[in-house]
């Protein structure tokens, strides 16, 4: 129920207050017991607030992720999912550190791409907190009709944001502006290391789940294109912000891309009327940080157009087609969303 008025407003408690002690009268208890539903039913889900409905499917959205060391590169850092049924585990991505040499390097691209804060500065600041207003303007999103696809989004984001953060601990890349006093970026530079990109990973999580959502009369080669023009240019604009290396950005493009794909699979997009129990497959991504680098060690820029699957040698892609193991409370929220576009 919307409030009319401030329910912390303390007329409005006094008014209730008053309101209920001239019409309840003597207490009646209730003449039958409640009916309680069968335990762990996802459409219960259904009639919840948003908020709370979104805390209710966390703890499934990040059972089972691990974040581990590589036990014989002490640079390289695996994304796993471990089922808690099977206990299989499964291996999501690997990220292997660029060298120092390399972080080095791009700083003198970040400073170039300072000449661009003008052009850039709206996008730079609007999209600080997060991208919807861009993505849903290509899409033609709108709050009212597409509630469940805004928590979706949500949803994919607590992922994502749980995994970059992880690995960005991990790594504990220096900030351009470290590198040199001349950087100055153009925003206040956030409190945690660069690598990988999270504007990158976020943005392009979020194509990827937009691809495989959205029925093909929507998702057309136009659409596809608008959206990795949007990808790129969102993460691109964090390095002209000063906040990030080109390196950050084809990082988080192959991260992005893989939890993305991840997350449509622990939300079960494989199900059908008729194949209830389907599971979508993933495959392993692999970024080779030390390998970001042109011909003869040259300074290398980030590139959109390269392919992820056999476009670069910094690009690692296995066709290992595993098959995840779907939450039926994010199905539900997958299935509703659907519903928002059919």
């Amino acid at each position: 129920m919307s409030a009319l008025v401030d329910p912390a407003n303390p007329l409005l408690s006094t008014a209730k207050n008053l309101s209920r002690a001239a019409l309840a009268g003597p207490f009646q208890p209730p003449p039958n017991p409640p009916m309680l539903p069968a335990l762990d039913q996802p459409d219960a889900l259904t009639r919840w607030d948003p908020a709370p409905r979104l805390q209710a499917c966390v703890l499934d959205l990040l059972s089972g992720m691990d974040v581990a060391k590589d036990a014989s590169n002490a640079e390289r850092m695996h994304v796993a999912f471990v089922d808690l049924a099977t206990t299989a585990r499964v291996e999501l991505v690997s990220l292997t550190r660029p060298t120092p040499a390399i972080f080095q390097q791009q700083t003198s691209l970040v400073a170039n791409y300072a000449e661009l804060r003008g052009d850039r500065q709206a996008e730079v600041l609007t999209q600080m907190p997060n991208q919807n207003e861009f993505w849903g303007g290509v899409i033609g999103l709108s709050g009212e009709r597409h509630k469940w696809t805004l928590q979706l989004a949500a949803l994919l984001m607590t992922l994502v944001n749980a995994v970059e953060m992880r690995l960005k601990h991990a790594f504990a890349c220096p900030r351009p502006v470290e590198q040199s006093p001349q950087v100055q970026p153009l925003i206040p530079t956030p409190g945690h290391a660069s690598w990988p990109s999270g504007h990158a990973t976020e943005i392009y999580a979020t194509v990827e789940l937009l691809k495989m959502l959205l029925p093909a009369r929507l998702m057309t080669p136009l659409m596809q294109a608008q959206l990795d023009r949007l990808a790129a240019r969102v993460a691109v604009n964090r390095t002209v912000a000063g906040v990030h290396y080109p390196v950050d950005s084809a990082a988080g493009r192959l991260l992005g891309t893989a939890l993305g794909r991840f997350f449509a699979a622990r939300c079960g997009s494989a199900v059908t009327p008729t194949a209830t129990d389907a599971q979508a497959t993933v495959d392993h991504w692999g970024f080779d940080g030390p390998a970001f680098v042109g011909p003869g060690g040259a300074m290398l820029d980030f590139d959109p157009r390269v392919s992820l699957v056999n476009g670069a040698p910094y690009y690692r892609h296995t066709a290992s087609a595993t098959a995840i193991a779907f939450s039926p409370m994010l199905h539900l929220v997958w299935s509703k969303t659907l519903e928002e576009w059919a």
